[in-house]
């Protein structure tokens, strides 16, 4: 937390002493500390890690996310939420029985019809092979 807080006090000096140079304090009097072309020059060789949440927010920004976050909370655990859950859990498992039925389905007659494909391919052979000499040489002349 120090390293933090001693980060924040040299930013700030940073920042400040260039703002308030006096030969150039016009100029710069809306400048932040990011958009100090020494700053961005540092900063590219070596970045810094964001500051913590608690350190870049005021304090009553931060009572808002606190509120927001026991409320939601405490909605969450509302009876009729709770029911809610439970029903959506229902609806899920029964898709997923629903959609494991279907794909199951869609295998075995993909397998049903790579049997049928195969079969047809060996009956073509048999029925070639089962030809008369003669014939099959007359096939094979023509």
């Amino acid at each position: 937390k120090q390293w933090y807080q001693r980060r924040v006090r040299v930013n700030w000096m940073v920042e400040y002493l260039y703002k308030n140079n006096p030969r150039y304090r016009v100029e710069r009097e809306n400048v932040e500390l990011l958009d100090i072309p020494f700053v961005q020059k540092i900063l590219s060789k070596r970045p810094q890690a964001p500051l913590p949440l608690h350190l870049r927010l005021t304090k009553s920004e931060a009572a808002t996310l606190i509120q927001a976050g026991v409320r939601g909370y405490m909605a969450r655990q509302a009876d009729q939420v709770q029911g809610f859950r439970e029903k959506i859990k229902r609806k899920q498992a029964a898709a997923t029985v629903i959609q494991s039925g279907w794909r199951g389905h869609k295998v075995r007659q993909r397998i049903a019809d790579e049997d049928l494909n195969q079969r047809d391919v060996c009956n073509i052979y048999r029925m070639k092979s089962s030809l008369p000499d003669e014939e099959a040489e007359g096939e094979a002349a023509t």
